[in-house]
């Protein structure tokens, strides 16, 4: 065999295995994420203007986060802290009622977030849950 085909043969195959190990991590990472107490799936967005992106937002003891689903950092993209969080009504995106949209704000930052219904019932169960705020406001 041409030393360049064998080459060419190996460089194909070292691709493939990188190729297979990136698709590997990518799962193993959504697993993990999707795994995680108080997790749910949900697309998030800047405002209007953006597009959406799926992800996973998880609800801890005083913190609410949202890590992309796709990618390879651990870290989220964003986190709020329950004590300032804000979720406002939901408004029904879908026909049959079951996505609905809502808009998160923690200080100066925003967020809208497309979710199951029944993602939105824990979320808003979770928000009330913690201890009480210094000024109860809600947004609209």
């Amino acid at each position: 065999m041409n030393t360049a085909l064998v080459w060419a043969l190996w460089l194909i195959v070292i691709l493939a295995v990188i190729a297979m190990l990136i698709v590997g991590y990518i799962n193993v990472r959504a697993r993990r994420l999707d795994t995680y107490l108080g997790s749910f799936r949900c697309w998030a967005r800047r405002d209007s203007q953006s597009g959406w992106t799926a992800g996973v937002a998880h609800y801890g003891v005083e913190t609410l986060t949202w890590y992309r689903l796709v990618g390879f950092s651990m870290r989220p993209v964003f986190s709020m802290p329950r004590r300032t969080l804000e979720v406002s009504a939901p408004d029904t995106r879908s026909v049959d009622g079951t996505m609905i949209e809502v808009h998160l704000v923690s200080g100066d930052d925003r967020w809208q977030v497309a979710m199951a219904a029944s993602s939105y019932n824990g979320l808003v169960s979770w928000a009330e849950s913690g201890p009480p705020r210094s000024s109860q406001s809600s947004i609209d």
